[in-house]
């Protein structure tokens, strides 16, 4: 999904994000929240992480639409020390209390050197990127994780206590792009006809991501509280998920622009590597994404049609017109 779609309109930005702002008002959200949505929800799309940008809409807004999550949700801390705090997202989206919580995370650390912050009580918050990258841009290293509830059955295969569950980890640079890891600790052949075969190939495989969907599970699921609020039954329904968000102050454990300069070297000296097999570059976690930012904020994001399905039939739920009307259409672009 995340692929750039063959066949595509360009949108750009600013039209998507009055889109977006104007759907999540139908649906009785504040001007301020909207504005937060559309701002997260682009920037996503605008890195191509498509998955987990605009086209969630849908399923955002039919929830908050039938009453299953707080339209204008007023997050608090719940539990404060000098270096952690929970924040509680009242029912919400995970994106308010996340994004929060990420700033949040970041004032500590500025003051202490290392910072966690955990949330709960909210539904999906995203891609978990949008949060490791507050950190990074502030010029420390983020570790961002996310989980929600799970209900294990003696029915299912070991593999269901992954939970697809996300990571991200963002290290700044200097003139480079930022390492960005942004990920989903499930692998997408499990479940299909030929699973037993792949796993006899490769079980080292499936064991790290069993694992790593575990630490995801304890950290951003059960540390932050989320089976307490299932066992003792959330006040808006669609209420499952929590995450848990690490900021590294770079400057309490090295020289800032040494390190920066060193993690500039690295990002450069790979792109001297033999790259995978049929790529045609050696790059490194975020180098993508990073170049789309770049060119997409003035040439359009590349909305497939797919995703611009999925958003019209929402839009006309909610008697909304769509931007990709009159948008120039595109085929085999990058």
């Amino acid at each position: 999904m995340n692929v750039v779609p063959v066949e595509f309109v360009r949108v750009m930005p600013e039209d998507m994000r009055k889109f977006v702002r104007e759907l999540y008002r139908r649906v009785g959200k504040s001007a301020d929240r909207a504005r937060l949505m559309a701002q997260l929800l682009v920037g996503t799309d605008i890195r191509g992480v498509f998955s987990h940008g605009t086209r969630q809409s849908a399923r955002y807004l039919r929830l908050l639409r039938d009453g299953e999550l707080n339209p204008n949700p007023e997050s608090s801390i719940a539990h404060l020390t000098p270096t952690t705090a929970t924040i509680d997202g009242d029912g919400g989206l995970g994106h308010f209390a996340s994004w929060r919580a990420a700033h949040l995370a970041v004032e500590k650390a500025s003051a202490a050197g290392m910072s966690a912050v955990v949330t709960r009580n909210h539904f999906h918050f995203g891609a978990a990127s949008k949060y490791s990258r507050v950190i990074s841009g502030a010029g420390m290293a983020g570790f961002v994780v996310s989980s929600h509830v799970r209900r294990l059955s003696s029915d299912q295969g070991i593999m269901a206590a992954n939970g697809a569950s996300p990571m991200s980890f963002a290290v700044p640079s200097g003139r480079e792009h930022p390492l960005v890891l942004d990920m989903s600790t499930a692998l997408a052949p499990y479940g299909s006809g030929n699973f037993e075969t792949i796993f006899q190939r490769m079980p080292a495989t499936f064991f790290k991501s069993l694992g790593l969907g575990a630490v995801c599970h304890a950290l951003g699921g059960l540390l932050a509280g989320i089976q307490t609020f299932d066992e003792q039954g959330a006040s808006w329904p669609a209420v499952n998920q929590g995450s848990f968000i690490l900021a590294v102050d770079i400057a309490a454990f090295a020289p800032q622009e040494a390190f920066q300069r060193q993690m500039d070297d690295f990002i450069s000296d790979v792109r001297g590597l033999q790259p995978f097999p049929g790529e045609d570059r050696a790059l490194l976690p975020g180098a993508l994404e990073w170049e789309r930012e770049q060119s997409w904020a003035s040439e359009g994001i590349p909305v497939g049609p797919d995703h611009q399905r999925d958003l019209a039939a929402i839009a006309a739920e909610l008697g909304v017109e769509t931007p990709f009307q009159g948008c120039a259409g595109r085929s085999g672009g990058t």
